[in-house]
């Protein structure tokens, strides 16, 4: 997920500024969401009436290994080569996209699309039609990262990826920054052991990790960022990335607990587990993100 977040919001400016690109990302995104749409919609008729947690896994299996060719086309279309010229130029580059974005991204993503769905809407027979919404995230991310790697400077890897990874913050981060982790932990955890014997429904479970959560990664990132945060690029930042990717997180960890491995908790425990994980994980992107955008060097002494 954090990928995302990268492209966006430090290298995002350049396509946003290209309209005709933006057009034919449109397109290729279109494009690969009708293409899985309905081969996954027979697929789902076959496979609804086996068990339940096997029928997920096994959707979100065939969700990600049909992910990795639209990945890999629309990093070729963003890129403006064929994917065959492209793997032998560009062999490691390929691999590593075909195995991030195209097989361990979408699983993910259809955990967070099945979250959403049956928390918001208690949907669950065209479970498989959602899938067409995982591969158009991955077709729209392949295109970027195609498109952004097509432009860096020659022998110069400063577009994603680029090697930047968690590891880094950890052996590189002052401890004060890394306190913000805890932090959130804890006020997560101890606000959703209070609201939780009170908030029943997953909407209103939803919107309140989204809001407490967006709270504490916003709050991190403005801790740690060196330049002083304004008004305006809080609540920018509030909305997206904090409120909607706690959220995001709530729908993939809350699926995962509750409809997958089928554990039961009480509500308190539950609410304050999910809370605090998904509070955590957003503080986490936060503060890795504020120290890129920091300019801190990756090898640093």
């Amino acid at each position: 997920m954090f990928h995302r977040l990268k492209l966006r919001l430090l290298y995002g400016e350049q396509l946003d500024a290209d309209r005709p690109a933006r057009r034919l990302k449109l397109k290729v995104i279109l494009l690969s969401g009708v293409a899985v749409y309905f081969p996954f919609l027979l697929i789902g008729y076959f496979l609804y009436a086996k068990s339940h947690v096997g029928y997920l896994v096994t959707m979100a299996i065939f969700s990600s290994l049909t992910c990795i060719p639209v990945a890999l086309y629309a990093y070729a279309k963003g890129f403006g080569k064929p994917v065959g010229i492209l793997f032998r130029e560009r062999r490691q580059e390929v691999l590593w996209l075909s195995i991030k974005i195209g097989l361990i991204y979408p699983f993910w993503l259809y955990w967070m699309i099945l979250g959403m769905v049956e928390f918001f809407f208690g949907y669950k027979i065209v479970r498989a039609a959602m899938i067409s919404f995982v591969a158009s995230a991955v077709a729209r991310d392949g295109f970027e990262i195609g498109y952004l790697r097509a432009r860096e400077a020659a022998g110069v890897r400063t577009i994603f990826p680029d090697g930047r990874s968690l590891s880094e913050l950890f052996a590189k981060a002052a401890t004060s920054k890394l306190l913000w982790l805890p932090c959130s932990i804890l006020v997560g955890g101890i606000l959703g052991e209070m609201i939780g014997g009170q908030l029943h429904h997953p909407v209103y479970q939803t919107l309140s990790v989204g809001l407490v959560g967006g709270l504490l990664s916003t709050t991190a990132y403005a801790g740690t960022l060196a330049i002083p945060l304004h008004r305006s690029a809080w609540v920018r930042f509030f909305i997206w990335p904090g409120f909607t990717m706690a959220c995001t997180y709530f729908f993939i960890l809350g699926y995962l607990l509750r409809f997958v491995l089928q554990v039961e908790l009480p509500g308190r425990i539950d609410l304050a587990l999910l809370m605090a994980a998904c509070s955590l994980w957003g503080s986490l992107d936060a503060i890795f993100l504020a120290h890129l955008k920091n300019g801190e060097p990756a090898n640093m002494t």
